[in-house]
């Protein structure tokens, strides 16, 4: 497939995307709204084509990568119920949280591998996730990543298969 032909296919494939969402947000199939529904798709289509013309998406992650979401579930209640239980002793006057910037080891990878911004941005986001960790950000350079937590515990394993260390 050819380049030209592969941009066309991308972006035929992000206008049915955005008009689908657009039907399952509104919940209806009104004349009046898969008009606005068709407008809003091709001005969100218009307006990703622009961008990626400037800036390119470099975003190219294994299938194994994008898939490691299925331990979200988990990180969620877990999480969850450490936010409840730093909250719960913290009003009842007991321990205070031990809430802790910290750093861990990551394989960061080269700055323009699409590979490697697929990893980082999935272990962002995936970590992030959890409410309680946040990921502040991954300095390729020095193969760093910077994160807030409320307790201190192990860096989920989710994240270390997208690249960190413990």
């Amino acid at each position: 497939m050819t380049g030209g032909a592969k941009s066309a296919l991308t972006l035929v494939l992000w206008a049915s995307a955005s008009y689908l969402l657009w039907i399952v947000l509104t919940g209806t199939f009104a004349l009046h709204e898969l008009l606005l529904g068709t407008l809003a798709a091709l001005l969100a289509t218009l307006g990703l084509g622009t961008v990626n013309l400037k800036y390119p998406a470099r975003f190219r992650p294994t299938l194994g990568e994008l898939l490691a979401f299925w331990r979200l579930a988990w990180y969620l209640l877990s999480g969850a119920g450490e936010v409840w239980l730093v909250a719960a002793r913290d009003l009842v006057g007991g321990k205070p949280a031990n809430s802790m910037f910290r750093l861990a080891e990551f394989e960061a990878g080269e700055q323009e591998d699409p590979h490697c911004t697929a990893r980082r941005v999935l272990a962002t986001t995936y970590t992030t996730v959890a409410p309680n960790f946040i990921v502040l950000g991954v300095n390729s350079r020095e193969r760093k990543l910077l994160f807030h937590q409320i307790e201190r515990s192990a860096v989920p394993k989710m994240t270390k298969g997208l690249g960190a260390k413990s």
